[in-house]
């Protein structure tokens, strides 16, 4: 529990009286910005599987790799309770009547609780938000919708294939139906500055969404940007600059925004740069460290008002 920022570990103990663990799963989706309809290849960041966790067995079905997950994470934490977490590439990127084939085979062991659902801003049709409805109002929904950042020069660099205008109008939509709603950033893409990746915590504070993920930028093997990272085009970020960026971004959120994670972390298997994503713990010490220094928190600069 912290006492600087609200946790997403603390907002699933209030929601079901208990700690609740996300099981990741790999459904066989793709994006559209890998298969053509948008662009080719996917985002520069990206690995070949889809940013989906190592842990998921993608050789099995959804029923399969929940179990597997579900078995592996009651071993390590004697857990009770779980999110069927789609993770892996966009998972509203197929028919409603698949998708709803997928959603209702993950729902069905009774220790799952509810879903977590991750996507993209331009594969929320009015259909799939309405199909998504269905299940908030079932069951336990979070809706991630990434985006990264809102500024349409690095969504074009990374090769996302919509523009932040896009995600506001997704945002907007999916309020419209009562989803609870996260999104993703990542400061330190290619040529951003620090007045970029404010701007863009400025921007998205204020939309009334649930939750946020913050992240900084990691080289992963196989992605173009490794290339552009060993050919000396691209730096990561220093850890103290990123501390320091947080905790600025932190104190610019709502105060009951919840904050589901600020520190990106892997293996040396997976991850070329920065060396510190190796060290997650020690970085959300640091973290924390900087807002008491500050005699700050989350929610201590927010203003509260949207320039869209």
């Amino acid at each position: 529990m912290s006492q600087f920022y609200r946790s997403f570990n603390n907002y699933l103990r209030e929601t079901f009286g208990e700690r609740v663990y996300r099981v990741p799963l790999d459904a066989g989706f793709t994006c559209p910005n890998r298969d053509g309809t948008r662009l080719f290849g996917g985002c520069t960041f990206c690995d070949e599987r889809g940013s989906g966790a190592p842990t998921i067995k993608t050789a099995l079905s959804i029923r399969n790799q929940l179990q597997s997950g579900m078995a592996r994470i009651r071993k390590r934490f004697k857990a009770g309770k779980f999110l069927a977490y789609f993770q892996a590439f966009t998972n509203t990127y197929a028919p409603e009547g698949v998708l709803k084939e997928l959603y209702d085979v993950a729902l069905e062991p009774e220790d799952v609780v509810g879903l977590a659902v991750g996507t993209r801003p331009d594969c929320l049709d009015d259909n799939i938000l309405a199909l998504l409805k269905t299940y908030h109002e079932k069951t336990f929904l979070f809706l991630e919708v990434g985006v990264q950042t809102i500024h349409n020069r690095t969504l074009e660099a990374i090769n996302r294939g919509h523009t932040g205008e896009e995600f506001f109008d997704a945002v907007e939509r999916a309020k419209k139906h009562g989803l609870r709603l996260a999104t993703h950033l990542i400061f330190g893409l290619p040529g951003e500055s620090e007045a970029d990746m404010m701007e863009t915590v400025r921007r998205v504070a204020p939309l009334g969404l649930t939750a946020i993920k913050i992240h900084q930028l990691c080289i992963y093997k196989g992605t173009p940007m490794e290339e552009d990272y060993r050919a000396g085009r691209l730096q990561t970020m220093e850890e103290d600059t990123y501390v320091r960026l947080v905790a600025d971004a932190l104190e610019m959120l709502p105060p009951d925004l919840v904050i589901m994670r600020l520190v990106a972390e892997g293996s040396q298997d997976e991850i070329i740069a920065p060396s510190w994503a190796f060290e997650k713990e020690r970085v959300m010490q640091k973290i924390e460290a900087e807002l008491l220094r500050r005699g700050s928190k989350q929610g201590s600069r927010f203003a509260g008002a949207a320039l869209i």
